[in-house]
């Protein structure tokens, strides 16, 4: 009886270690993953998607996009980030990042004239540039199938003026696909 149980616990143990293995190993044969915020979408609306390439286990890089649409269509946002996976498997788990935003925003604001002698209202595109932080987690589950919430916030360095904010930020609630 005791060989028989000690058979059935060892058969027990390789094919819990095998299907942990074999998840990580279909995890490092998917190191693209393309999100989409389907939440930012509709309350937006806004356009809010990223791509990550898993380097490694632990490491991860990318970019993510928000792109105004209808009434906040004077706003484009590109986020180039690298990530940290501090547990979890093959580019999945709680994470810690870092990121560049790329802000282009129309901005409207009020400037003096010297030919009309008082305040005009003049409306720019201005580009601007930071460096950001933010933390997160990224799930995958069955079918290649991912969960990612995250985000981070910025302080804009290059080209920022009195009239356009200095801090930034970006968030992720979404689903994607690991290819």
């Amino acid at each position: 009886m005791r060989k028989i149980l000690l058979f059935w616990s060892f058969m027990a143990f390789v094919f819990v270690s095998h299907a942990q293995e074999s998840r990580r190993e279909r995890a490092a044969a998917r190191p693209n993953h393309i999100m989409l915020d389907p939440i930012s979408l509709i309350a937006g609306p806004v356009l809010n998607f990223s791509y990550e390439r898993a380097i490694n286990e632990d490491v991860g890089l990318g970019v993510h996009s928000l792109l105004g649409l209808g009434a906040m269509d004077e706003m484009i946002q590109f986020s180039p980030f690298g990530r940290l996976y501090v547990g979890g498997s093959h580019g999945a788990g709680f994470f810690m990042e870092a990121f560049v935003p790329i802000v282009n925003k129309e901005e409207t604001f009020e400037k003096y004239s010297d030919a009309h002698a008082n305040y005009i209202e003049v409306t720019e595109q201005r580009t601007s540039v930071g460096l950001g932080v933010g933390l997160g987690g990224k799930w995958l589950f069955k079918r290649n199938l991912m969960l990612e919430v995250g985000g981070g916030i910025a302080r804009k360095f290059i080209n920022t003026t009195d009239n356009m904010e200095s801090i930034t930020g970006k968030w992720m609630v979404g689903f994607g696909y690991a290819f």
